[in-house]
């Protein structure tokens, strides 16, 4: 039996630096102005704007010439300096990733005619603030790189992360894959656009759309103080529409004539048969725009894939390795006001193993089916008080229900919800399991200029949160 218990914690600290305090699905644009003497230049209008921003963000800098855009979602940003009497600056092309610090410093010059500079090409993103080793994917490196379409394949490709099990082809996509970081094999946080899913100490919830996402982050080493743990940090946020209607259609195809095979016979001898794939194929299709410009955004995904792998040493008339899985993903966003946005958020997956744990040493009568479900939902209220104060709440929730079933049900009445569900006790066993993760988070960051050419700090920043958890 298990019981619900609420759990508390409030975190007061002062006087750190702003880095450590940085939100796991935001990113910050900071830099100095300066004139052509190289004297700090206070009262210079800086505008960000981006595809991936709900129209643009203004502020102005301060007497030591800095400035700062707290909370930033990630995208490509383009910056533009002005003030009276002198030339105005635009700079195209900043990158800026997920939960990273990026300087873009200015020079502005004396201007006897108004005269406009614009500076393009791609500038380099390079946070002087913080250690972390890890890697960070999105767009074509995220899409267009043949690995698994899931957050193992990501591991896989970042440095200081050791994986147990390597994806061939689609090999590993219906299991998790161990890995390690730095000889951490625990203590991991997954984390898909502010909502917490990690599934026991090195795990994730569920199968989440790899295709829905915007970016894909992955700290091996050096990350932000919000990850609790010494192990890796995973954070992904998901794609929200934009100005323009945007979508993509992808289709993998695998049959099992395509897989190689180099079993020997003198590991079929002792009863090796290997185990490829007999078929994968993934389709997933998006769409999302503007419900009306600069002010609300949609975005809506699905994705499908099935997997059916042979088991080793189990004949395949006998019974394979079938996952079949289906995700739903719906996001908006509102600007309900210059300063303060709405964000909704829902993804669903369902995952179904007709015959879940069937090996050469249990054979397929004597395993379950698994047919169960995962939710991840959240409301998100993001507010800018001034140009350097900084309100965040979110609300989320993270559901998992499995339900198993025996074969002769399972096969019996593949289509009968009620019967196929019915809860009921096997010896020690269940047939179903929920887990359940409630979190409200508050976060409120206000950052103040410690001196003349120095960097902002946070000067205070008062956190709670409030999870239901399993005991």
């Amino acid at each position: 039996m298990s019981r619900l218990f609420p759990a508390a914690t409030v975190l007061f600290l002062a006087s750190a630096p702003l880095s450590v305090f940085a939100q796991t699905g935001q990113g910050r644009l900071t830099g100095t102005v300066t004139d052509s003497q190289r004297a700090v230049l206070p009262g210079v209008t800086v505008t960000a704007a981006s595809p991936a921003l709900i129209g643009r963000q203004t502020t102005v800098t301060h007497s030591d010439g800095r400035y700062l855009f707290p909370a930033l979602p990630p995208g490509v940003y383009t910056l533009t300096f002005a003030r009276p009497s002198f030339q105005t600056i635009t700079r195209e092309g900043i990158g800026l990733p997920i939960a990273t610090t990026v300087s873009v410093d200015a020079e502005l010059a004396l201007a006897a005619i108004r005269e406009d500079v614009v500076v393009t090409g791609v500038s380099p993103v390079l946070d002087a603030t913080t250690t972390r080793v890890g890697v960070n994917l999105k767009g074509d490196a995220l899409v267009g790189v043949p690995n698994s379409t899931d957050l193992w394949g990501v591991l896989a490709e970042s440095p200081g992360i050791r994986m147990q099990g390597f994806d061939v082809g689609g090999s590993h996509k219906s299991q998790q894959s161990n890995y390690e970081s730095f000889g951490i094999q625990n203590q991991v946080r997954v984390i898909s656009d502010g909502i917490d899913h990690t599934e026991g100490a090195n795990g994730t919830g569920f199968y989440e759309d790899y295709y829905a996402n915007e970016e894909v982050s992955v700290s091996a080493l050096g990350s932000d103080v919000e990850m609790n743990g010494g192990g890796a940090a995973i954070v992904t946020t998901v794609k929200s529409g934009g100005n323009r209607f945007k979508g993509l259609y992808h289709v993998s195809y695998e049959p099992g004539s395509w897989v190689g095979d180099n079993s020997s016979p003198d590991l079929e001898a002792r009863g090796f048969t290997g185990n490829p794939n007999l078929l994968f194929w993934e389709a997933h299709a998006d769409l999302g725009g503007p419900i009306r410009k600069d002010r609300a955004w949609f975005y809506y995904a699905f994705n499908h894939f099935t997997i059916d792998k042979v088991v080793s040493g189990v004949p395949q008339e006998r019974g394979t390795d079938l996952g079949i899985f289906d995700n739903h993903t719906i996001k908006g966003t509102w600007r309900a006001t210059p300063s303060n946005m709405l964000v909704g958020y829902f993804q669903q997956g369902r995952k179904q193993k007709p015959r879940r744990g069937i090996s050469a040493l249990r054979s397929p009568e004597a395993v379950f089916g698994q047919d169960s479900y995962s939710r991840m939902y959240k409301g998100e209220w993001q507010s800018i008080l001034s140009d350097r104060s900084f309100l965040d709440v979110t609300v989320g929730r993270f559901t998992t229900d499995s339900r198993f079933t025996d074969q002769h049900r399972f096969q019996r009445q593949p289509t009968d919800r009620s019967d196929r569900y019915r809860p009921h006790h096997r010896g020690p066993f269940f047939d179903r399991q929920r887990r359940a993760q409630q979190a409200s988070d508050q976060s409120a960051v206000y950052a103040l200029p410690t001196g003349v050419g120095r960097k902002p700090r946070l000067q205070n920043r008062l956190r709670i949160d409030l999870r239901r958890l399993p005991l």
